[in-house]
């Protein structure tokens, strides 16, 4: 085996987690740029390592995301096993490998990079070189702070260890002549529904003579060519069937757990469970499971489990991105196949099937690609080529520098969708097949099963809130016009989610939809033991708004166990705003109140103050939490209890994680004489155990860990 500090490779896998598409977005990014300065590079996402043989691979550049609560993504769920198993088994088994990591993830939640963390660990712990330091990009201040000067400095590093036959390609210098920039704003040319105008302020542009910091354009991978119709296999379908045309194709996916493979629900029944006063329209709707196409999951699910729902892009949002390319209804529609314009540069792995595959234009626009992800700085840079309007190509290159990088932050504020972008820029009009290369995969949305096998296995229940909102960006030009006002006046902008409108729209069809679902790892062991494995063990669960859900499958389980036992002590946290408007399964919680299966509620308010005062109530569940600090870590530290949180990663996870923490310390400084056997419990602590006259905050997110390590602290959070 060659001496990996001078062996040169001729060969670099660029490899990939990623769970919404932004890592591997950005990693196909790097691989497309690295080919272009002349590496010899394969890409692959981390779930196909029998395919790459990754135990034989020596140069490798990782890029991953973190989800959940800090969780690996999906597809590479099966890597982290293997990885883990070769490691446990060789302390040496990746000596041969030099590797980097570009790590994703986002400080406002727990767990920030896990995915990366980890791996970095645990291949250095197997002998692994890292011929490059880790990156680790935050989506609260923006990925790009990091992301784009790790892959400036990735360059000179790769070339120590990898042979490159390209010229020498760093980036260039993009230079502006100095323009009037105080032209009239753009409006959309289509339904205001569908998009939606952006308000950018390019002034500070004309006061510049050049700008830096641009990234190379990317070159085209992909050619489209148009197949005879009659060549395409057209079985007939019914109208009820609300999935992708090769649905057919993904049903025969291949998995290691068999209950993970996609299959065909039926919508059944659903309701609101709001009332209209409501600010959110909450709806439950169940999902038949028929004994056919659902037979491999018969048995192999529980409460807790979470699916995805495979839902398209809205139609009206292709068909004005059909229109604003100038694409004919009828050439949309005609079924074409996709080429490699290099061949040294795979496709995409969202658009590979679509090389053998025939699929439409306009169904690839709706099935496939995320038309509303926010913009990064390589598609922009991408379309600035695209431009007929100097003016418009000039802008989409200042978004990309350096100097531009407030303008470029006030853009994703708007969220805007790849349509508004192409409105703002009237005269960007790339061809169609370089449009969907550019573009990120369409995610399957996730949503965890509110029902119980034990009551009901036919079906799977999901309860969600239909994401429809406004957003309120600052209007630039306000201030301006009327320096003397106290605050810029507010543009609101209309926003609307991916999957549940669409869920919405089937229910209101009154049809019986057919829709493509998958079920989901439950990397968490996000599940309620039975109750004959956990007979004494009480119950925490906290789950404001739509974060109850997994909690109504769980009281459910557990009220038919009681038919067989007695009534071990479980306690709901739940929280609405209101209610009289939000409270989410009132009738069943109540339910479960009567029939023992939950011994003790407590609801918050958090738009209510009326409720507070009548009831004693808190505003949050974290302000409940503190309130019966010494009763939870009484079950916690002295009751080995189990705690379960479910619900938004962002605000109430981090709170409930902070409060929890400040609980242990808390029931710590009243009960000093648990603190040195709390601390003497904890792997390999730090800190010296005689110091120990009162538990530190960080000691005591020590135990938090520990206790998630021990499956007692288990939480399924989303963003």
């Amino acid at each position: 085996m060659p001496d990996t500090s001078t062996f040169m490779d001729t060969q670099v896998a660029f490899l990939y987690a990623s769970q919404t598409g932004n890592a591997e977005s950005i990693s196909y990014n790097i691989y497309e740029d690295a080919v272009k300065r002349g590496f010899s590079a394969s890409w692959h996402v981390l779930d196909d390592y029998e395919k790459f043989k990754f135990n034989e691979l020596r140069t490798v550049v990782f890029v991953v995301s973190t989800t959940g609560d800090g969780d690996p993504p999906d597809n590479s769920a099966r890597f982290w096993r293997v990885l883990r198993k070769a490691t446990r088994s060789n302390p040496t088994a990746y000596s041969h490998l030099r590797f980097t990591i570009l790590g994703l993830g986002d400080t406002n939640y727990s767990n920030f990079c896990n995915t990366a963390q980890r791996l970095d660990k645990q291949l250095l712990a197997a002998g692994a070189t890292a011929f490059y330091p880790k990156g680790l990009a935050d989506d609260a201040t923006g990925l790009e702070e990091t992301v784009e000067p790790w892959i400036d400095g990735l360059w000179p590093a790769l070339a120590q260890v990898a042979r490159c036959s390209g010229q020498d390609a760093d980036q260039a210098t993009e230079q502006l002549s100095k323009l009037d920039m105080n032209a009239a704003s753009q409006e959309p040319e289509s339904n205001v529904q569908v998009s939606q105008p952006l308000l950018l302020d390019f002034q500070h542009m004309a006061q510049l003579a050049s700008i830096t910091g641009v990234p190379r354009a990317s070159a085209p991978v992909c050619a489209a060519v148009y197949v005879d119709e009659q060549d395409v296999d057209k079985s007939p379908e019914s109208d009820m069937v609300s999935c992708p045309p090769w649905y057919k194709d993904l049903l025969d996916t291949k998995c290691d757990d068999p209950s993970l493979a996609p299959f065909v629900s039926t919508v059944g029944s659903t309701k609101q469970i709001t009332a209209p006063e409501a600010l959110k329209r909450t709806l439950v709707m169940d999902l038949e499971l028929s004994e056919t196409d659902a037979q491999h999951v018969k048995g192999r699910w529980r409460a807790g489990d979470a699916f995805n729902i495979y839902a398209p892009n809205d139609t009206a949002l292709v068909a004005a991105i059909i229109a604003k390319l100038g694409v004919k209804p009828h050439d949309a529609k005609r079924p074409l196949r996709l080429e490699q314009k290099d061949a040294k540069i795979e496709l995409p792995a969202h658009l590979r099937r679509f090389t053998t595959a025939a699929a439409s234009f306009q169904d690839i626009l709706l099935w496939s690609v995320d038309l509303s992800s926010l913009p990064r700085k390589p598609l922009l840079r991408a379309l600035a080529e695209y431009c007929s309007e100097t003016s418009d190509r000039q802008r989409l290159l200042y978004l990309c520098s350096k100097q531009g990088l407030k303008t470029f932050e006030a853009l994703r504020s708007h969220m805007p969708t790849i349509l508004d972008l192409l409105h703002a820029f009237p005269s960007c009009t790339p061809p169609p097949e370089r449009l969907i290369e550019l573009l990120p995969p369409l995610a399957p949305r996730s949503y965890s099963i509110c029902n119980a096998p034990q009551v009901d296995a036919t079906k799977w229940r999901i309860a969600f809130n239909v994401v429809e909102y406004e957003l309120e960006i600052e209007d630039p030009f306000s201030k301006s016009e009327d320096a003397s006002s106290a605050s810029p006046a507010l543009h609101r902008v209309s926003r609307r989610g991916v999957c549940t409108p669409w869920l919405e729209l089937l229910a209101k069809s009154g049809s019986k939809s057919r829709i493509l679902v998958a079920k989901r790892p439950n990397l968490n062991a996000f599940h309620l033991p039975a109750l004959a494995d956990i007979p004494e063990r009480p119950v925490i669960m906290v789950g404001p708004g739509t974060g109850v859900a997994p909690f109504i499958g769980f009281l459910e389980q557990r009220s038919q166990e009681l038919q067989q036992a007695n009534a071990p002590f479980t306690w709901l946290f739940f929280g609405c705003r209101n209610s009289a408007h939000d409270y989410l399964f009132k009738p069943e919680i109540q339910q479960f109140v009567e029939n023992r299966a939950l011994s003790r509620l407590s609801v918050c308010f958090s738009r209510d103050p009326d409720a507070r005062a009548q009831l004693a109530a808190e505003k949050y569940v974290q302000d409940a939490m503190l309130k019966h600090a010494d009763e939870i870590a009484d079950y916690m530290l002295n009751q080995n209890a189990l705690l379960f949180v479910c619900g938004d990663a962002k605000g109430m996870g981090k709170d409930v994680n902070d409060a929890l923490a400040a609980i242990v310390c808390l029931y710590a400084a009243k009960h000093p004489h648990i603190i040195r056997p709390l601390l003497e419990s904890l792997p390999k602590s730090s800190l010296p155990v005689d110091d120990a006259s009162q538990l530190s905050k960080a000691q005591a997110l020590q135990v938090l860990m520990q206790w998630s390590a021990q499956k007692r602290y288990v939480r399924d959070l989303w963003a």
